[in-house]
C-alpha cells in the first residue's frame, strides 16, 4: 500500500511546487500591470485637471527619447547593413581527388564570397608526398584566372547559398 502512495506524494508535490510558481509569477505580472495602469490613471487625472501644455510636457518629453533612441537604432543597422553586405554569405566546399592514383579525395576547392560575388577561392592539390594551395580572387562571380571544374562547382554552391538567402524575407 505503502508503495502506491509514494509516486502520488511526489507528483503531489511536484504539482504544488508548480502551481505556487506560477502563482507566484502571475501575481509579479498583475503587479507591474497595476503599476502601469496608475501611471496611466495619474495621466488622465493631470489631463483631466489642466488640459494644458504642462501637463502634457512629461508625454512629448518621454516621446522625444524615444524617438532620438529609434533614431539611434535605425543608424546602427544602417551602419550593420553596409558591413553585413561584404562579409562572407556564401561558402561552397568541394572534395575530390586531383590525380589519378591517389585517392581518398584529399583535394579541395572552397569559394567565400560577399553578396556581390567578391571574394576568393582557395584550392589545395594533394599529389601524395606534397600538397600545394592556390588562391584566385573573385570579383563579381568571375575570376581574373581560369578556374577549374571542381572550383566552378564550388563557385557555384556559394552562388546558390546567396541567393538563396537573397530571396528570403
Amino acid at each position: 500500500m505503502d508503495s502506491i502512495l509514494v509516486p502520488w506524494v511526489i507528483a503531489t508535490t511536484i504539482l504544488l511546487f508548480v502551481a505556487a510558481y506560477w502563482i507566484y509569477t502571475l501575481e509579479q505580472r498583475i503587479k507591474a500591470f497595476a503599476t502601469r495602469y496608475q501611471d496611466l490613471l495619474k495621466i488622465a487625472e493631470a489631463l483631466a485637471a489642466a488640459p494644458d501644455q504642462a501637463a502634457l510636457h512629461p508625454l512629448v518629453t518621454r516621446l522625444d527619447g524615444h524617438e532620438a533612441r529609434i533614431k539611434d537604432i535605425d543608424e546602427h543597422q544602417q551602419r550593420l547593413a553596409a558591413v553585413l553586405g561584404h562579409s562572407v554569405q556564401g561558402l561552397g566546399v568541394v572534395r575530390y581527388s586531383a590525380f589519378e592514383g591517389i585517392g581518398g579525395d584529399q583535394s579541395f576547392s572552397v569559394a567565400m564570397v560577399d553578396s556581390t560575388g567578391r571574394g576568393t577561392i582557395l584550392t589545395g592539390l594533394h599529389g601524395g608526398e606534397n600538397v600545394r594551395v592556390y588562391a584566385k580572387p573573385l570579383s563579381n562571380w568571375r575570376s581574373s584566372y581560369s578556374l577549374s571544374a571542381d572550383e566552378q562547382r564550388a563557385l557555384s554552391e556559394a552562388r546558390g547559398i546567396v541567393e538563396d538567402r537573397a530571396r528570403q524575407p
